[in-house]
């Protein structure tokens, strides 16, 4: 119950650093039964999984049980193709869309509209987390990234870009995002949460 109770808070209150289960409780109004959600990454894209209320057969797609990252934004391309009256939502973390995000130049070029949000918190967490538990965070190695701007990158390849850094400024910038007839990145800065500390990375 009082694991239940502090889920709950972190879901529903807004805190600087943005909680990522608050993220996706805010994404969770732009989703309809007419949305197709595709998980591209690690701890962000895990939380989501639990989070997002995706509706009916088909409406969520991801790599797998140790699928590959970085398959995201072809997964997103292929389902707005398929469903063009649907909206199509790829829930990224950083270090995946940093590995095919340039995907976006060619969903620009394409006319083809897929809203993108990124937890950015810089760092492989899925994978950082066991690191730190186990030798310490002086020995944690090659997880620690940069919070790039990957919204001006999105914006430099015809895309529509946010940049968000604050819970008050969410809605208004996944609005813009989803309104926009471009494709479109929202680049969020999250902070921590516990929620998937008993997590097990494999």
């Amino acid at each position: 119950e009082k694991r239940a109770g502090k889920l709950r808070d972190e879901l529903e209150n807004p805190s600087d650093p943005i909680n990522p289960l608050y993220l996706c409780a805010r994404l969770n109004k732009f989703i309809g039964a007419k949305s197709i959600v595709v998980g591209d990454g690690g701890d962000f894209v895990a939380t989501a999984a639990y989070t997002l209320d995706v509706q009916g057969i088909g409406s969520w797609m991801d790599p797998g049980p140790l699928g590959t990252l970085g398959v995201g934004p072809g997964y997103a391309m292929a389902a707005k193709l398929a469903k063009p009256n649907h909206d199509v939502v790829l829930v990224s973390g950083d270090g995946s869309f940093g590995l095919n995000g340039f995907e976006f130049e060619a969903m620009a070029r394409q006319g083809i509209k897929v809203t993108c949000i990124i937890g950015n918190d810089g760092a492989w967490t899925q994978i950082r987390r066991g690191q730190v538990a186990m030798y310490g965070e002086e020995r944690a190695v090659a997880t620690s990234l940069v919070k790039t701007r990957y919204d001006i990158i999105a914006q430099g390849m015809g895309c529509h870009g946010e940049h968000v850094t604050k819970a008050a400024d969410i809605d208004a910038a996944f609005k813009r995002a989803f309104d926009s007839p471009l494709p479109a990145v929202v680049n969020v800065e999250i902070g921590g949460s516990d929620f998937r500390s008993s997590a097990i990375s494999v």
